[in-house]
C-alpha cells in the first residue's frame, strides 16, 4: 500500500468518526437519540460515506498489500497472513454494519418510528462497534506473529503490534461495561485506538521501504 493511500485511509477513518457531533449517552432519553439523528442527518451520512466508503476501500487495499507482504516471507503455507487478512475483512464488515445502522437512523428512520426504537437501534450499533476490537486485535497479533517468524518487520514493530493487539482485546470489556473508559470514546479505549492506527502507519512505511520495486 502506498503512503498516499495509507494516509487517505487514516484521514477518512478519523474524519468519518469525528465529523458528526458526539452522540447521546446510552443512559440518555430516547427523545435525545431521535433528535440527534434528525438534526445531524447530513454530518452522520457524510461521516458514514467517508469512514465506510472511502476509508473502507483504502482499508481493503491496505489489507491486500499486508497479506502479500507477509505471505512472500512465510514458509508455513501462509496461515497467519490469511488470519490477519481475514480478521481485517471481518473488522471492515462490522464497521460497515455499525455505520449502516446509524446512517439508516439519520436517513429518516428516526423521524418515522418511536424514539425508543431509535435508541434501541443505536444500542445495537454501539454494541456491534464495540465488538470490533476482537478482529482488529487478531489482525495485529496474527500479522506480528507472522513477522516474528519471518523477520518481515523490525523487532520493535513486532512487539508494538503484539502489545497493541492484546490491549485492543482488553478494551473489549466495554461490551460489558458500556461507555466505559475502555470504549473508543473513553480515555483508555481512545488511546489504544490511536496506537493501533499508529501501528498501521508504521507497518505501511516498513512495507513501502522493504518493497521499493513493488507495484501499487
Amino acid at each position: 500500500m502506498g503512503l498516499g493511500n495509507r494516509d487517505r485511509f487514516r484521514r477518512c477513518a478519523g474524519r468519518g468518526y469525528t465529523i458528526a457531533p458526539q452522540p447521546p449517552k446510552l443512559s440518555d432519553s430516547p427523545v435525545k437519540f431521535a433528535d440527534y439523528f434528525v438534526h445531524n442527518q447530513t454530518s452522520v451520512l457524510v461521516g458514514t460515506m467517508l469512514a465506510a466508503g472511502v476509508g473502507g476501500v483504502m482499508l481493503l487495499w491496505w489489507l491486500g498489500s499486508l497479506r502479500l507482504f507477509l505471505r512472500r516471507r512465510e514458509s508455513d503455507g501462509g496461515r497467519l497472513s490469511a488470519v490477519a487478512f481475514g480478521s481485517g475483512l471481518v473488522a471492515l464488515a462490522i464497521l460497515i454494519q455499525s455505520l449502516a445502522i446509524r446512517a439508516a437512523l439519520a436517513f429518516g428512520l428516526s423521524g418515522t418510528v418511536d424514539p425508543s426504537i431509535s435508541k434501541g437501534l443505536y444500542s445495537v450499533s454501539y454494541t456491534v462497534d464495540a465488538l470490533n476490537v476482537f478482529p482488529i486485535g487478531a489482525l495485529l497479533v496474527a500479522a506480528s506473529v507472522s513477522a516474528l517468524r519471518s523477520g518481515a518487520f523490525p523487532k520493535w514493530l513486532i512487539w508494538f503490534g503484539l502489545l497493541t493487539g492484546v490491549a485492543r482485546w482488553v478494551t473489549g470489556l466495554d461490551v460489558v461495561l458500556k461507555e466505559s473508559v475502555f470504549g473508543d470514546e473513553g480515555a483508555i479505549g481512545f488511546v489504544v485506538f490511536l496506537i493501533a492506527l499508529t501501528w498501521i502507519v508504521a507497518a505501511s512505511v516498513v512495507m513501502v521501504r522493504s518493497s521499493p520495486s513493488s507495484g501499487p
